[in-house]
């Protein structure tokens, strides 16, 4: 008895007979399941520190490239 919440069911090709059996197994994405738990939305720190020197990135001078050249991070007293 085929499961008609299954989204390979009735599919024709190789691909979809194993992801039809793996999927009786797996089931669906266990995607924004929670669990219960409410998680507060992401906050950027106030001060980042820079992640090569430690100061903060406020002192920093970023050299956006273009198409030709990369982006580059310049710390102070370098």
């Amino acid at each position: 008895m085929p499961n008609e919440m299954n989204p390979f069911a009735g599919r024709r090709g190789f691909w979809n007979r194993l992801n039809r059996i793996v999927y009786t197994f797996t089931g669906p994405a266990q995607v924004g399941i929670g669990h219960g738990k409410t998680e507060a939305p992401y906050e950027p720190p106030a001060n980042p520190r820079c992640p090569i020197c430690g100061r903060p990135m406020a002192d920093h001078v970023v050299q956006r490239g273009d198409a030709n050249s990369p982006t580059h991070l310049i710390c102070p007293g370098r």
